[in-house]
């Protein structure tokens, strides 16, 4: 029953996208309202399948189905609760069908948004590429991912899903966070593909699709540092980022889409820059797509990807298809798009917006060139080649230093030429602040060039910050109405830049001073290691239904205990180490039990990492999401989600190249300036 519930639940979602798809473009090109309004409908259609597949899933797990051979592969009776319902996202079909619900809930979300303006035909473009992308997923599903699938002879208790992935409860918020930033950059791109099609690129279009580009930023951004804190706690290495593919691959997107909230911004001030900002939607989606392909297909290897499979050239060819696409509009509208001008004679804020999309693409080119190498060489020549974190860093710390400078003076330059001497003035405080903290660090015995420049610049983003957003704080208690929230709005941006100096200062600093040893421990025996007694009291043996672990009891000078591990889920023979951490404002004391006790010897090896402020990684991670949500709040604040929408500056004289004369009497009840 959950296999043909499920694939009528594909079936409809992918009949209403031909439909919408079909709906809309018979509105567009007759500029027949009813058909319009009716492609909206089918949107929630597509809603309502991939609810009924996710819900045929999700009880199918539960209840052990394990006729379906997913649940086969991914749950078993022992699994846990949370682990069961997880397993949707453990492995191949599964994330395809997370992904293609979360679009139809974001293309929902947009047509009740826009359901007074179904009748513009720019509304109507993007709802079209919307639909052509879930279609896409959907088919994806019932030919080559099929969830669905069932097996002749099911077994009577399934594999379990991968240990990894039922070692830490993050594997329930981590996944479905990346994904909501993922897709969520779908609505901007349909947006990006509107303007060009109709030639739309007003001001006012281009803040909605800022909205929801910073709207999928916030959850991107939180997924990644997720992500990374997944990898501290589980994978037992004592770090959180080693530029794995997988890691690549939200990265990737997030630079683009980062350089876009910042270009972005001129759109309303003079619409300079709209090639880029284009350029930048299409780049962020199509490397989203890519990203999926490096995860899912299985031709990179990573301690992230769970799955390989055969999809690769189906999502290479979308890739492609989406990418060539996108480049053709670009290049027919580009002459339109360049309306702008970059003021000339001095450092402007549009200066500081190329200045910014260079550096954001130049560490995106390093990032994608990194990444994709290997695949590369071994087409070329079939040479095996790996590229590890010594390229990356080489070539991605001089451009994070320069963007952590401009992050700082680009708010304070304007639309007007501003004096060296004037912009001087205004950040002499945190210069000075920032040079403090140099000599300071100098005196204290760093010696490294680099990390001293990471402390300056750092710390230059984190003063200048604090200086803005106290000023603003103190506008928005003495403003009211849309000017306290347009401050509101730049507040927000000034908590997630803080985000970034707090994230910068951390990480330099845990990859600089963190130190990694090992320690034989004998029971009831003390060590010293790093300042630090470990006193090893001995081993416990745990067996639940779902796992056997066997965990050292130790205490860190005196304080616990604490219990790293190595377990064994169910059947699987794998054995996985669950590290133990006691985190403090400073450091972060990281043990693993690298070596049980045997048989013949009762003595473990510890393994110790000493990690010097990782848990401000997590603060500046939580600052930068939250400065995305107060942003986000003060866009919905000004406009409202449910509210009708005075996109553009368009007027009836406008629409009549969308609708035909006759039809005019009935956009009457609309909201149109």
């Amino acid at each position: 029953m959950n296999s043909v519930l499920g694939t009528i639940g594909l079936l409809i979602s992918l009949v209403g996208s031909m439909a919408g798809i079909a709906a809309y473009g018979i509105g567009i090109y007759r500029k027949n309202l009813f058909q319009m309004r009716r492609a909206s409908g089918f949107v929630y259609l597509v809603l309502f399948g991939a609810i009924l597949s996710t819900f045929a899933m999700q009880r199918a797990l539960l209840t052990h189905d394990f006729s379906i051979a997913y649940v086969a592969q991914n749950s078993s009776i022992e699994t846990p609760l949370l682990y069961q319902i997880t397993g949707m996202w453990s492995s191949l079909s599964g994330s395809i069908l997370l992904w293609a619900t979360v679009l139809s809930f974001y293309l929902a979300l947009f047509v009740f948004r826009y359901r007074k303006r179904v009748t513009d035909s720019s509304f109507a473009w993007a709802g079209l590429v919307g639909l052509v992308i879930a279609g896409y997923f959907f088919a994806l599903m019932l030919h080559s991912a099929n969830p669905f699938l069932t097996l002749a002879h099911p077994p009577i208790d399934g594999a379990g899903p991968n240990p990894l992935l039922q070692d830490y409860p993050l594997v329930a918020f981590h996944p479905p966070m990346l994904y909501l930033g993922y897709v969520g950059f779908t609505i901007p791109f349909a947006f990006a593909i509107s303007s060009l099609i109709t030639n739309r690129a007003d001001s006012a279009w281009a803040k909605e699709t800022r909205f929801w580009a910073l709207l999928a930023w916030t959850f991107l951004t939180l997924g990644i540092f997720l992500g990374a804190w997944w990898s501290y706690q589980v994978l037992g290495w004592g770090g959180y980022w080693a530029w794995d593919p997988v890691e690549n691959a939200a990265f990737l997107p997030w630079l683009c889409g980062t350089a876009y909230l910042h270009s972005s911004m001129t759109s309303s001030k003079g619409g300079n820059l709209r090639v880029w900002n284009v350029s930048l939607l299409v780049a962020t989606f199509s490397l989203t797509i890519l990203g999926t392909f490096f995860t899912r297909s299985g031709v990179l290897q990573s301690v992230h990807s769970f799955s390989g499979s055969t999809l690769g050239p189906d999502l290479i060819v979308f890739f492609a298809l989406t990418t060539i696409a996108s480049m053709v509009l670009i290049g027919w509208r580009s002459s339109s798009l360049r309306s702008g001008f970059l003021t000339k004679g001095g450092f402007t804020r549009d200066v500081s917006y190329v200045i910014n999309n260079l550096l954001f693409s130049a560490f995106a080119a390093i990032v994608l060139l990194g990444t994709t190498f290997p695949l590369l060489a071994q087409a070329v020549n079939g040479s095996i080649v790996s590229v590890g974190p010594p390229f990356f860093n080489a070539f991605s710390a001089p451009l994070a230093l320069a963007l952590l400078f401009f992050m700082t003076v680009s708010p304070y330059a304007s639309q007007r030429p501003i004096k060296i001497a004037k912009m001087f003035e205004a950040l002499f405080v945190p210069l000075l602040m920032a040079l403090i903290v140099v000599f300071v660090s100098v005196m204290l015995g760093v010696k490294d060039k680099g990390l001293i420049a990471a402390y300056g610049f750092g710390s230059f983003v984190i003063f200048g910050t604090v200086a803005r957003a106290y000023s603003a704080i103190g506008a928005i208690l003495g403003s009211k109405g849309r000017k306290a929230t347009r401050i509101l709005g730049q507040l927000g941006s000034n908590i997630a830049h803080l985000g970034v100096g707090v994230v910068a200062i951390a990480l330099a600093t845990s990859t600089a001073f963190g130190t990694h040893s090992e320690v034989k421990l004998v029971p009831h025996g003390t060590s010293y290691l790093y300042g630090h007694s470990f006193y090893y009291q001995g081993v416990q043996t745990l067996v639940t239904p779902s796992r056997t672990s066997l965990r050292a009891v130790i205490f860190i000078d005196g304080q616990g205990p604490y219990y790293p591990s190595v377990s064994q889920f169910g059947t699987n023979p794998q054995v996985v180490g669950t590290p133990s951490v006691r985190a403090g404002v400073v450091r972060d004391i990281y043990l693993t039990l690298d070596s049980p006790p045997t048989k013949s010897s009762s003595s473990i090896l510890l393994g110790v990492v000493i990690e010097p402020f990782v848990s401000w990684l997590w603060v500046g991670g939580g600052l930068m999401g939250l400065g995305g949500l107060v942003a986000l709040y003060a866009s919905m604040r000004r406009r409202g989600l449910t509210k009708d929408s005075t996109i553009g500056s368009s007027r009836k004289d406008d629409l009549k190249s969308t609708v035909e004369k006759s039809e005019l009497s009935q956009l009457s009840s609309l909201d149109v300036p």
